[in-house]
């Protein structure tokens, strides 16, 4: 190592170091001090509440919807979950009434699918 790179390395460390008490002077002139009277706190919280505006109040707003909406769909599956399983077959959904009337008989387009096959000799005379 060179003796002249450890004095131009220590003139350029305290060329910084002005450099930095400088940006600190500038910034402490900047930003006043703040006020040590028993009534800092309560005008600190009036300036931040001044500040809050319309979308901060339907921001919470939204939280607490989402969060009621949340434990109701919860507290519905626990219902769901805890009624007796004899009362669920008690009245037949509309998929049980499909499943137990799926004869063609009952269908409006029987005699279409029944006159339509091919090759058959009774296909002109309508089905009695």
């Amino acid at each position: 190592m060179v003796p002249g790179d450890s004095v131009s390395l220590q003139n350029g460390i305290t060329n910084e170091d002005a450099k930095l008490d400088a940006f600190f002077q500038e910034y402490r002139a900047a930003c006043p001090e703040p006020d040590p009277s028993p009534q800092f706190m309560p005008l600190l919280w009036q300036k931040i509440e001044a500040r809050q505006s319309f979308w901060y109040v339907f921001q919470r707003s939204g939280r607490a919807v989402t969060t009621a909406s949340a434990a109701l769909c919860l507290l519905l599956l626990v219902l769901n979950l805890v009624t007796a399983p004899g009362t669920r077959s008690l009245a037949p959904s509309y998929a049980d009434a499909l499943m137990a009337d799926h004869s063609a008989e009952k269908t409006y387009y029987t005699e279409a699918i029944r006159n339509s096959i091919p090759g058959d000799a009774n296909a002109s005379q309508p089905v009695r």
